[in-house]
């Protein structure tokens, strides 16, 4: 295909692709270490950026719960459901950064969210995150605060992650 000017346009090379993927992973961990740590909370080591954005999304998650004091065992099935998009929408974001396999991050990320038994809602929260993607500003405003946390780590954006999952949960009652 040729480029404006005429001249082909060329394809990035793999392995450039590959280096701004372990690049991204090793800026994230590095990041959000302290904050992790400090939950008691790791990304595990990985050897695919695949296995990578599952564990950091799963890892993300855990934090944000801590941050606002509750246990994913503990929350009623319309909390674990928005906890659960929340991942998905976490896990989309990574996967764009690491070039990772979504469908395989979102499985193994909802299979280490939910029980084995609660399989059938991992797949009810595909058919959900597909139509909160139609209410666009809703969507947007999520991906934004996700992707502000993800590109800068630290307590303030943590903090806007977590309200702004707060303010999603069902109030207890």
């Amino acid at each position: 295909m040729l480029s404006l000017f005429g001249s082909r346009v060329t394809a990035e090379p793999e392995f450039i692709s590959e280096l701004r993927a372990v690049e991204t992973e090793d800026r994230l961990r590095r990041s959000t270490a302290a904050m992790l740590e400090a939950a008691g909370l790791e990304i595990c080591d990985t050897n695919t950026p695949t296995e990578f954005a599952a564990a950091a999304t799963v890892s993300i998650m855990k934090l944000v719960l801590k941050v606002v004091e509750r246990d994913f065992d503990e929350l009623c099935f319309e909390n674990r459901f928005v906890t659960g998009l929340f991942g998905f929408l976490i896990a989309h974001n990574l996967t764009r950064r690491t070039n990772a396999d979504l469908g395989v991050v979102l499985g193994i990320a909802g299979l280490d969210l939910f029980s084995h038994e609660e399989i059938e809602q991992i797949y009810k929260l595909g058919s959900s995150y597909r139509r909160l993607r139609q209410h666009r500003n809703m969507h947007l405003a999520l991906r934004d605060i996700i992707d502000s946390f993800l590109s800068h780590p630290d307590e303030e954006t943590l903090s806007d992650l977590a309200g702004v999952y707060q303010l999603c949960l069902q109030q207890d009652g």
